[in-house]
């Protein structure tokens, strides 16, 4: 008997293949369907995928009863419209980053509620917190003691000027408002949030940041101010060479890892944010001197360890909050930061 779970991918967008290839790798999950506003293009992209269903539009989706839960990878603006329909569909939601709501948590909030109401999971799809390095780094940190600061960042060269000046969603803010601050941005704010066990910052600094020719940010650095005096840098962008950090320093050494989103270590194989990977395997402690230890892990497709999650969380019949709160806690502090560019300098309040 097949007890999987039956997700249904709503849209062919480019990361829906790397999430479709992570899907049919789980042991606890299968893709049931997919959806397009083209029948023809669902049919298209089914078939490359051995995908035995297709639908020409997403309602047909979610009208389908066999569905356990959605796969969201639409643009931005249209990520509330159809979490809320899908909940209301009783269908639980995985739906990608960036979350709508550029200077707001007000989108969001009402697309948690929804979810709660119907009683289905809400997940976002940060794949890096999903995988065993993570949990191996959440216990060294407790190890060490309080958390006083932390640095992250995430940038990577555009390819060309094209793709720089709006040539790709992250760099058209037509798209995705908050620009390469809503894309790249969430991961170094989320580790940030992560070493801080979510807690929100007393206040948030644009430090600077830059537009294209078609006024969206493509490049932002930061700070966020927490009680107690502790505090955190970031930057993210797409004018720099690729880099991929979080350094979290703690009352009793500093833990460190290089290769956060990717997991493909410095090897350079930037193809990794697209492909079906296995990594993640190592991080590095530094003690007080500063004397570095190498801790390995095991290697895991982080990518499938999120699936992993939405499928037994669909399994237990028993929808995780925690999940919500980290979302919603993200998003905060990047809207917060997207209004901090009209104050660039002054402290702004981050509002719940």
């Amino acid at each position: 008997m097949n007890n999987k779970v039956r997700i249904g991918i709503m849209s062919t967008a480019e990361i829906a293949h790397k999430v479709c290839q992570a899907i049919e790798s789980s042991e606890f999950a299968e893709v049931y369907c997919v959806a397009s506003r083209s029948l023809e293009k669902a049919t298209q992209w089914a078939n490359a995928h051995n995908i035995k269903i297709a639908y020409g539009s997403y309602d047909e989706l979610l009208n389908d009863p066999n569905v356990d839960g959605v796969y969201i990878p639409l643009p931005t603006s249209l990520k509330k419209e159809w979490t809320i329909k899908a909940a209301n569909k009783k269908k639980h939601v995985l739906v990608e980053k960036p979350l709508p709501g550029a200077d707001s948590s007000k989108c969001l909030e009402e697309m948690i509620k929804s979810c709660e109401d119907n009683g289905v999971q809400f997940l976002d799809g940060t794949m890096w917190l999903h995988s065993i390095r993570t949990q191996v780094v959440r216990q060294k940190i407790q190890e060490l003691g309080n958390v006083s600061k932390v640095t992250a960042g995430l940038t990577f060269k555009a390819p060309n000027e094209e793709w720089l000046q709006g040539g790709n969603g992250r760099t058209n803010k037509n798209q995705e408002p908050q620009g390469c601050l809503g894309d790249q941005g969430w991961y170094p704010i989320g580790a940030i949030l992560f070493a801080f066990n979510y807690e929100l910052p007393k206040f948030v600094q644009c430090l600077q940041f830059k537009l294209n020719k078609v006024d969206t940010i493509i490049e932002f650095s930061g700070f966020l101010e927490f009680s107690n005096e502790r505090y955190a840098y970031f930057d993210c962008g797409v004018t720099s060479p690729h880099r991929s950090f979080v350094d979290i320093v703690c009352e009793n050494g500093q833990v460190r890892i290089d290769d956060l989103v990717g997991g493909f270590g410095r090897t350079g194989n930037f193809n990794a944010y697209f492909e079906n990977f296995v990594g993640s395997d190592r991080f590095f402690v530094d003690d007080l001197q500063g004397k570095e230890e190498i801790i390995k892990v095991e290697a895991c497709n982080h990518t499938v360890k999120m699936i992993d999650t939405f499928a037994n969380i669909i399994q237990s019949k028993k929808t995780d909050h925690s999940w919500h709160h980290k979302s919603f806690t993200t998003h905060t502090v990047l809207a917060a930061l997207f209004r901090a560019t009209q104050r660039v300098g002054e402290k702004v309040i981050v509002q719940q």
